[in-house]
């Protein structure tokens, strides 16, 4: 009887030790984590906030008194105005012109360039007029004596258009010399075309004009 107890306790001790290593074989394995290296860290003691510092306290300096300044008293200078003196020259350019008003081109003188004249005033351009002025008096050669030629003034009236090309070309002012007339107005036509207007001027075209004069 004892020894058959014993057999049943035996076999009881077996199934539990069984069982529980089948339990422990059931559970996940506990990863080992790896040990973290740190470096030791020297804590200090936080410093105390310093106290306000106590500016010292100069003494004002005291600005020396201003004294008033005299001041002394002057009666102001009287400054006369002096008229503009207009020069005796221009004054008898300007009696010349209005004596020779009829035989000459009704329009604006462009200062340096006599013996032309242009419709309107507003061509401030006068390297231009020079251009033509020296390309048309090297065309005109009057084939009259010079006794006969004194005195004698014409006056051509033509048209630039933009391209500089000359349109409308004829003797606004005749001289009273029938070969002198005729070959101003050759001079203009042996001249064509004349340079191009400025790119910067505002019209297609510009009446322009031209006195001959012969040479004394």
């Amino acid at each position: 009887m004892a020894a058959r107890n014993a057999y049943i306790l035996s076999g009881v001790l077996h199934l539990i030790a069984i069982g529980l290593v089948l339990l422990m074989a059931s559970r996940p394995a506990t990863q080992i984590r790896p040990l973290q290296k740190y470096q030791p860290v020297r804590l200090l003691a936080p410093a105390g906030k310093p106290g306000p510092i106590k500016a010292k306290s100069e003494p004002e300096a005291k600005a020396p008194p201003i004294r008033p300044k005299s001041v002394s008293r002057s009666t102001p200078k009287v400054i006369e105005k002096t008229k503009p003196k207009t020069p005796a020259k221009r004054q008898d350019k300007a009696q010349e012109g209005s004596k020779e008003s009829s035989g000459k081109a009704v329009g604006s003188g462009i200062e340096g360039v006599d013996n032309v004249r242009l419709d309107g005033a507003n061509f401030p351009y006068p390297y231009y007029l020079s251009n033509i002025q020296i390309k048309i008096l090297s065309n005109f050669k009057p084939v009259i004596s010079t006794e006969k030629a004194q005195g004698l003034k014409a006056v051509v009236y033509f048209i630039i258009n933009r391209n500089g090309n000359i349109a409308n070309v004829k003797i606004e002012s005749k001289s009273g010399h029938f070969l002198f007339d005729q070959e101003a107005q050759r001079a203009v036509l042996r001249s064509n075309p004349l340079p191009a207007l400025p790119p910067a001027f505002g019209s297609d075209r510009l009446g322009v004009h031209f006195e001959f004069v012969a040479s004394q």
